[in-house]
């Protein structure tokens, strides 16, 4: 009695199963080239992963040695200079020289831009130090 009652049970469940994905599939059927055409524009759409206003970059920011040092094991956007020396964009990191950078100071951070506006530099002098 009890096998029977589980075979009807299953098969009950295999029937609604099979009845729900019919009844999507012609749902979805009609709008089968609005789907697509979402589905292909956020696989192929490679917009900004990230985006800042330099407008809204404050003037005289601080930072630890730790940021600075962080940012160059992440790679650098733009040159950087610390305590006047210049590090350029596609500086190596595996034979960089971290001693540059004094992990637990506080650096000033100045920002330096073309005349179109892009951010051309990044200047990080230590608090304290020549300015």
């Amino acid at each position: 009695m009890e096998e029977n009652i589980l075979k009807a049970f299953s098969y009950f469940s295999a029937a609604f199963f099979i009845i729900t994905a019919v009844t999507l599939f012609f749902t979805l059927y009609n709008n089968k080239n609005e789907i697509m055409d979402t589905v292909s524009s956020k696989i192929c759409e490679k917009g900004p992963v990230y985006e800042t206003n330099y407008v809204d970059i404050p003037k005289n920011s601080t930072v630890s040695g730790a940021f600075i040092i962080g940012c160059i094991k992440n790679g650098l956007e733009t040159d950087i200079s610390v305590d006047s020396v210049l590090i350029p964009q596609n500086t190596d990191i595996s034979a960089f020289d971290y001693d540059i950078v004094d992990y637990d100071s506080e650096y000033n951070v100045e920002y330096v831009f073309n005349t179109s506006g892009e951010l051309v530099m990044v200047k990080y002098q230590k608090k304290g130090g020549e300015p």
